[in-house]
C-alpha cells in the first residue's frame, strides 16, 4: 500500500482533499521498527512526528531512579512524537515497539504547515492531546491512592477496555504484555506486580500465561476498586 492511501486510513488526515494529501505524503518518510526496538529516547531533540500504520508502541518515562512508568499505548491510527513537534523541547518520553512496527515520519515544518492549513486537523490534535493529558492526570492520581493489588486491577480493567476480548465468562486481552509492562503501566515494580498477579490467580480472578492474560472474573476487578 503507497504512502497516500495509508494517510487516508488514518483519523488525523481524514478527509484531507487530494493535492493536499499528495502534497503531505511527499515529505512523509516510511520505517518498520522490529519488537523491543526503541524509537524516541528521553531526552533526545525531537523535529517529527510519527504515525502508526501497523503494530503497537509503548510510551514510557524514566524516573531519576530509573524505574520504567508506562504513559500509554499507541495503536493503529494513533500518533506520538507531537509533543516537541510542537513546542521545539527535547522528547518528553522514551517508545519502544512492542510487536513489529511500521510507521509514517512527518517532519515538523512540514506538519506545521498542515496544522494551519486545516483547522479541523488542529483541532483533532488538541483534544488528542487533551484526552492524554487528563488520562495522565487521572492515573497519577487514581494510582497514588490505591494499594498495588488495586493498581494492577485498574490497569486490568483499563486494559480489557481497549483490547479485551470476550472468552466466555471472561475477557482475554488481546496484546503480548509482559508482567513488567503491567508492572510499568501500573505505576510499580516487577516484583510488586508478579506478586499481585500471583495473588490474583491463585483467587481465580485472572490466569498467566507467560506474555497472555485472561481476566476470568471482571467482577472482582471491579469489586477490588470500590
Amino acid at each position: 500500500m503507497d504512502t497516500m492511501a495509508r494517510l487516508k486510513q488514518i483519523p488525523l488526515f481524514a478527509g484531507l482533499p487530494l493535492d493536499q494529501l499528495s502534497s503531505l505524503a511527499a515529505t512523509v518518510q516510511r520505517r518498520r521498527y522490529d519488537r523491543g526496538e526503541i524509537i524516541l529516547h528521553q531526552g533526545e531533540p525531537g523535529d517529527s512526528m510519527f504515525v502508526v500504520v501497523s503494530g503497537r508502541v509503548r510510551v514510557y518515562t524514566l524516573s531519576p531512579e530509573g524505574y520504567e512508568l508506562s504513559v500509554w499505548l499507541c495503536d493503529e491510527g494513533d500518533f506520538f512524537g507531537e509533543m516537541a513537534l510542537l513546542s521545539g523541547e527535547p522528547r518528553s518520553a522514551y517508545v519502544e515497539a512492542m510487536e513489529a512496527t511500521e510507521v509514517l515520519i512527518l517532519q515538523r515544518h512540514a506538519f506545521r504547515e498542515y496544522l494551519l492549513a486545516n483547522p479541523r486537523a488542529a483541532v483533532h490534535t488538541i483534544e488528542t492531546l487533551s484526552r492524554r493529558l487528563r488520562h495522565t492526570t487521572e492515573s497519577a492520581g487514581d494510582l497514588a491512592s490505591r494499594s498495588v493489588g488495586q493498581r494492577i486491577a485498574r490497569t486490568l480493567i483499563d486494559l480489557a477496555r481497549r483490547y479485551g476480548v470476550p472468552e466466555g465468562d471472561g475477557i482475554r486481552l488481546d496484546l503480548d504484555l509482559s508482567q513488567e509492562a503491567v508492572a510499568t503501566l501500573a505505576g510499580t515494580t516487577r516484583e510488586s506486580a508478579n506478586r499481585a498477579l500471583s495473588q490474583l490467580r491463585d483467587q481465580g480472578i485472572v490466569h498467566v500465561d507467560r506474555v497472555r492474560i485472561r481476566i476470568l472474573r471482571p467482577d472482582a476487578l471491579h469489586t477490588m476498586l470500590e
